[in-house]
């Protein structure tokens, strides 16, 4: 309350817009060159990963479009990072689709009707503005700390195994036949064999061809640092070329789908579609699953670009601002979004500085919406699926696995419990059971803290463990113990028989040497 009293006018606007604090010392001179360099970089790279992430959400591909408009300038001014790069991302995506497809599976409208597709949009509006609302209620609650529960074991396992499931949805675009969609790893493969014999081997040939090009120039744009924009470069330059072949040998005559039909113009105003809202506990439980990806997501890459650069990300003011990007992007036809890993390590290697690149990057975006619908009309859904595919290949942590299989077996089993859990069980009950077995963790730790008996360096007033130092000296009769942990009545039980324990072995050890004398 002290701490509020004393706050300022000016204290007062840099914490509701955040935007206000850096543009005040904003050298343009500088600066400005370095953000529209780097706005445009991440502009080329967010047009067709948009779309191509609004397919994977079951949405049409203008609304992925839609969702790198507004939800970017709103974070341009609330978000506390100045390098984040927002927009729509495959994890949420998947989130979003598996979600809705849960919801609309009671619903008695007939799959792929106008009916269906009008409220399926209309439910992804009304969890884009649940998201933004409840993640402003968690910034202005200080609710900023609740990841630091979930364990870097966990949501690499919960991560793998969510992009095994997002790459597997795209086959059928590869393949060229429709494929049933499922989150359950084993049900996919089941929906793809089914249908084997209508492969297309066209679409086969052009959905592979992008992948290894995009994969190419993302591995040479890593490995050489002069090369460096050929990472941000690698989904326009198969854009390009997938649109250019399209129009000259006529791909979609042939066999090739694409994108069809794009509605030209700036996105409507949808806040009539908010309410009334339709199964809202199942909504409810899609928006948290949402939240707590996204945030987590958000804030790992958001704090790893403010240490680079030498500033502070506060958690709690950044929900906010992504809070306020999704409530932004319900008002106007977009679906949930948050920060992005590959478009923010672009945006910070292309020399962002503040959020004035994200200015730029949405308004690259409306240009597209107000003058270049028709050219990617003429895009194939394969390409769009190679972007998406390449882009989750990022995120097969299986390092990490095998560094936990040497290093710590207890950690290994947690990674492939979420890791498997996702894959097998659904995105959803995966995400559950990475949250369930995160607090067990906690839990457990909390209640069997680790204790460790000390004796004391030769020549010194230092004391250490004695497994760590086996010159350590003890005292007959005197038996030293460090808790590592605070005493409450969760753990009292475990203490109490390990100081038992403790006791018992130097009475043995004293009864030992007394015998021995």
């Amino acid at each position: 309350c002290e701490k509020l009293r004393d706050y300022r006018c000016k204290d007062w606007i840099d914490a509701l817009l955040p935007m206000c604090k850096w543009i005040r010392s904003y050298d343009v001179k500088t600066s400005f060159v370095k953000d529209l360099i780097a706005g445009l970089t991440v502009g080329v790279m967010i047009v067709p990963q948009s779309m191509s992430y609004a397919k994977l959400a079951g949405l049409p591909v203008e609304f992925g479009l839609y969702s790198a408009l507004m939800p970017v300038y709103a974070y341009s001014m609330f978000g506390s990072s100045r390098q984040l790069a927002v927009g729509p991302v495959a994890l949420i995506s998947l989130l979003l689709s598996t979600g809705i497809d849960s919801i609309m599976s009671s619903s008695t409208l007939e799959k792929d009707s106008e009916a269906y597709n009008q409220l399926y949009t209309q439910l992804a509006v009304q969890i884009s503005f649940l998201v933004g609302i409840t993640n402003i209620a968690m910034g202005l609650l200080r609710l900023g700390f609740v990841t630091i529960f979930l364990s870097h074991a966990v949501i690499s396992g919960f991560t793998t195994g969510a992009a095994v499931i997002i790459g597997m949805s795209q086959v059928k675009y590869i393949f060229g036949y429709d494929v049933e969609r499922s989150d359950r790893l084993h049900e996919v493969l089941q929906n793809i064999f089914v249908n084997i014999s209508e492969f297309n081997w066209k679409t086969f040939i052009m959905g592979v061809f992008a992948v290894v090009l995009l994969v190419v120039m993302k591995n040479v744009g890593k490995t050489y640092p002069r090369l460096k924009f050929m990472r941000a470069l690698g989904p326009l330059t198969v854009t390009t070329v997938g649109i250019l072949l399209t129009v000259a040998l006529d791909l979609e005559s042939r066999g090739i789908p694409i994108v069809g039909s794009i509605p030209k113009g700036l996105p409507s105003v949808t806040v009539d579609q908010w309410f009334p809202i339709q199964s809202i506990d199942k909504v409810f439980m899609v928006t948290i699953s949402i939240v707590i990806v996204g945030f987590m997501e958000s804030i790992a890459i958001a704090k790893t670009l403010a240490s680079k650069h030498k500033y502070e990300i506060d958690s709690s003011t950044e929900l906010i601002g992504l809070g306020m990007a999704n409530f932004a992007g319900s008002i106007f036809q977009a679906y949930p979004v948050t920060g992005s890993f590959s478009r923010s390590a672009v945006n910070h290697e292309s020399g962002a500085e503040s959020g004035i690149s994200a200015i730029v990057t949405a308004t690259l975006v409306a240009f597209v919406l107000l003058f270049l619908t028709p050219v990617f009309e003429q895009l194939p859904l394969c390409v769009l699926a190679a972007i998406v595919i390449s882009g989750v290949l990022g995120l097969l942590d299986y390092p990490e696995m095998m560094y936990l299989w040497k290093v710590h077996k207890f950690d290994f089993g947690v990674w492939c419990t979420a890791c498997f859990g996702t894959m097998f069980l659904g995105v959803e009950i995966g995400l559950a059971i990475a949250v369930a077995v995160s607090l067990l963790i906690v839990i457990y730790e909390s209640a069997y803290p680790h204790t460790s008996v000390l004796g004391r360096l030769p020549g010194t007033n230092v004391y250490r463990n004695v497994k760590q130092y086996p010159q350590a000296e003890r005292y007959d009769g005197i038996v030293m113990v460090r808790i590592d942990a605070p005493l409450y009545f969760a753990n009292m039980q475990n203490v109490r028989d390990k100081m038992r324990k403790y006791r018992f072995q130097a009475e043995s050890e004293l009864h030992a040497n007394h015998s021995f004398d």
